[in-house]
């Protein structure tokens, strides 16, 4: 469960540095490439948001049903 933990902070943190890299590459210049790029990179970083909560929800949910069966095991 800790790696997974791992993993999501790690995916959230990676996802909010893109966000800041767009948001860079947005201001620097209004061609073409720098429009794609900060898009590309927009993407990147909402996926990533993305799939780092659903991994975070998936671990908590584990470790609740996990805590469930060993509290109605032990009664």
């Amino acid at each position: 469960m800790l790696k997974r933990l791992k993993g999501s902070a790690l995916l959230i943190i990676a996802g909010e540095v893109l966000y800041w890299a767009s948001y860079y590459f947005s201001n620097n210049d209004n061609s073409n490439f720098a429009e794609f790029t900060s898009g590309v990179l927009m993407g990147l970083s909402i996926g990533m948001k993305v799939i780092g909560i659903v991994l975070l929800l998936i671990s908590i949910i584990r470790y609740k049903r996990g805590k469930q069966q060993d509290d109605m095991g032990n009664s």
